[in-house]
């Protein structure tokens, strides 16, 4: 069969092709500080499902090489420090489960009144 060499060949440079287009996306991603838009819903899952963590208001995450790192802004309620360090802790901990790669993760902890909820969380600053 006269053809099939020309086939063949098409069908690895169509296989090379979408092979190449998949690192294109993923370095490109990766050069503009890009992060793939299910870690960080993954990141903020495992946040909001931290008891004590009323609502996330700032997630940055960011690949240094192959681990990533990432800082966060947490609301919990206004509650003594060795409560909320508890509750930094178990954040910490749900975050390592939800991303393996997370080397390093900086929380920062913005408390609001008892009783104030969701509602007292989003205050706008």
């Amino acid at each position: 069969f006269p053809l099939a060499d020309p086939i063949v060949g098409l069908f690895i440079s169509a296989a090379i092709i979408v092979l190449l287009w998949g690192t294109v996306r993923s370095i490109g991603r990766r050069l503009m500080d890009g992060i793939e838009p299910e870690l960080v819903a993954r990141a903020q899952a495992a946040l909001e499902d931290t008891p004590g963590v009323l609502a996330v208001q700032r997630l940055q995450l960011r690949w240094v090489g192959h681990r990533l790192q990432g800082a966060a802004t947490v609301v919990a309620a206004d509650a003594p420090l060795s409560t909320v360090e508890q509750t930094l802790e178990e954040a910490r901990h749900h975050l390592g489960h939800a991303l393996p790669k997370l080397d390093d993760m900086v929380i920062q902890v913005v408390t609001v009144a008892r009783g104030a909820g969701k509602a007292g969380a989003d205050h706008g600053h």
